[in-house]
């Protein structure tokens, strides 16, 4: 997975991408035999990385607030609890392949946020009041799944997700989360 938070107000730029990480379990149910309904729950880790063009008081845990210098970048790692729910659309299968297509809706909570400053005023601290508890994003992708014997089947998949909802919580800054995933797991 790699996230970046894309700014949507002045003050603030985009300062690179972060890699995460997630996982967790699907549940499919298909009302017909290519479309199904899909949901789960997912643990997830994402971010990015901001450049404030002015100096900004943060919020930490280790005391009330931390000043970040003009010029300087924050890295921002946010655990999420994730509930997806989308519909899939599948092939008939070929051989033993099966190529689907996902649209859906993301719905993150915020359960962890760490934040790292260029200047080390941050290093790793809790910022959970820079960011916002909600997120929502929409997501899109496709893949391949392959049959390994009876209703089994392993899977490989690529996904975009695009934020609508500020995730920081400052008024001044407003910001999205989007990122990239790459799925694999198995189907039984």
């Amino acid at each position: 997975m790699a996230s970046c938070l894309t700014p949507k107000s002045d003050g603030i730029e985009k300062d690179g991408a972060r890699p995460g990480i997630g996982g967790g379990l699907v549940v499919e149910y298909y009302f017909h035999t290519n479309y199904g309904l899909v949901t789960g729950f997912m643990l997830t880790t994402q971010g990015g990385n901001l450049l404030y063009n002015d100096s900004i008081s943060i919020s930490s845990g280790k005391s009330t607030s931390v000043m970040v210098g003009k010029g300087e970048s924050v890295a921002f790692n946010v655990s999420y609890m994730t509930i997806p729910v989308s519909l899939k659309l599948k092939t008939n299968e070929m051989g033993y392949f099966t190529y689907y297509a996902q649209l859906g809706l993301n719905q993150l909570i915020n359960i962890g946020s760490k934040g790292t400053s260029t200047d080390k005023e941050l290093n790793k601290d809790n910022v959970a009041k820079e960011i916002n508890t909600f997120n929502m994003s929409y997501f899109f992708g496709g893949g391949v799944e392959y049959n390994i014997g009876g209703q089994t089947s392993i899977f490989a998949g690529i996904f975009y997700n695009n934020g609508f909802v500020d995730v920081l919580s400052n008024n001044d800054h407003k910001a999205v989360l989007n990122y990239l995933t790459f799925r694999v797991g198995v189907l039984f």
